[in-house]
């Protein structure tokens, strides 16, 4: 058993409009996990069943191709949920590792428990399901984005993003997230600073 910071109730709270007053019901099953930096929360092909939302820290969800080569295609930092579908309701194997990218803390709970929890209040059904909308509107936006803008665009794209702070991100996987290598990273980034600031209108 473990109780939540009162920031993560609130953020939980935002996601439902009916008042959570069953703390309890959830923190009965969540168990509160160090992940140091470096380390993983699962990686690929390990089997896990849980679902963990974090409380403190950074993480990056990365899978490995077909030669061999590690390809971020997500962070997730502070009150952001940890979800593998596959992992979950399939109950097969990962298909993706989960890095932590600085010193971190998760509230994790059973996939299992939380169904149970689910069943019993209609708040935490509410949440779940406006999670995975959130997430699944997040992937689509970056697929639509890695059509429409090239990467500097993308870049400056994520520059603006008030989900994350580029500068806690080391910058080879911010490259590979974006698609490009290392040094055309470098180059996008000294591009951008070097262009005119947008004049105000005020």
């Amino acid at each position: 058993m473990a109780q939540l910071t009162d920031e993560l109730k609130e953020h939980f709270q935002s996601l439902t409009p009916s008042p959570i007053n069953d703390w309890e019901t959830i923190e009965t099953y969540l168990v509160k996990k160090v992940v140091k930096k470096g380390e993983h929360f699962f990686q690929h092909f390990d089997s896990c069943s849980d679902l963990a939302v974090v409380s403190k820290g950074l993480f990056r969800i990365y899978l490995i191709d077909s030669e061999g080569e590690e390809r971020t295609f997500s962070f997730i930092s502070e009150k952001g949920f940890i979800l593998d579908f596959f992992l979950s309701w399939e109950e097969s194997s990962s298909m993706v590792s989960v890095q932590a990218l600085e010193d971190s803390e998760l509230y994790t709970i059973n996939i299992d428990q939380f169904k149970q929890v689910m069943a019993l209040s209609s708040s935490w059904s509410r949440i779940y399901k406006e999670v995975l909308l959130r997430n699944y509107m997040r992937k689509t936006k970056r697929e639509i984005e890695f059509v429409l803008y090239n990467a500097k665009d993308r870049l400056k794209k994520c520059l603006k993003n008030p989900y994350l702070d580029m500068n806690r991100i080391p910058k080879t996987y911010l490259a590979s997230y974006l698609g490009i290598a290392p040094p055309s990273l470098s180059r996008l980034l000294r591009d951008i600073k070097e262009e005119p600031k947008e004049e105000s209108n005020e």
